[in-house]
């Protein structure tokens, strides 16, 4: 139920961007879902924290970001995020994951999704994690010249 209510949700979001932005039709003639949105549905659950980009309102571009984590269980945890642009432009996420050692966040691994001319970006990935730390995404959102960051709180596993 949850999943959607959220794919209802971003369904909105991109109505409303196409009304705004004067490209409705370019929303209605393309195909804004890639396999790559699907394999991030993947990882939306109840049990996933989700980090919501803080925009600049100078920004023409870019639409909002969003970071995700979840435990996909098994010592496994889902992680990535997505870039939304309000017009067809460049547009890519970079995902950080880290983890708490010591008190302090360490680099684990990290990896870019780029889409040349389009709406969104996503990238997500199923990566196996020690047990007995923190982990918390963190993700670099950029859609033409905007861009901005978010971050999930971190999760034990």
């Amino acid at each position: 139920m949850k999943k959607r209510i959220i794919a209802l949700l971003f369904t909105l979001v991109f109505a409303i961007t196409g009304v705004i932005a004067g490209e409705a039709k370019v929303y209605a003639e393309e195909s804004i879902q890639s396999a790559q949105d699907v394999e991030l549905s993947e990882i939306w659950s109840e049990d996933a924290l989700v980090g919501y980009a803080v925009l600049q309102t100078k920004g023409v571009y870019l639409l909002d970001g969003v970071s995700i984590i979840n435990d996909a269980g098994g010592g496994k945890i889902g992680c990535g995020g997505m870039t939304t642009a309000a017009k067809k432009c460049k547009v890519s996420v970079t995902a950080i994951v880290e983890r708490k050692v010591n008190g302090t966040w360490s680099y684990v691994t990290s990896w870019t999704v780029t889409t040349a001319s389009g709406y969104t970006a996503t990238a997500s990935k199923t990566l196996s994690v020690g047990s007995g730390y923190y982990y918390r995404v963190r993700c670099l959102h950029y859609a033409g010249t905007d861009g901005s960051s978010s971050c999930t709180d971190s999760m034990w596993m």
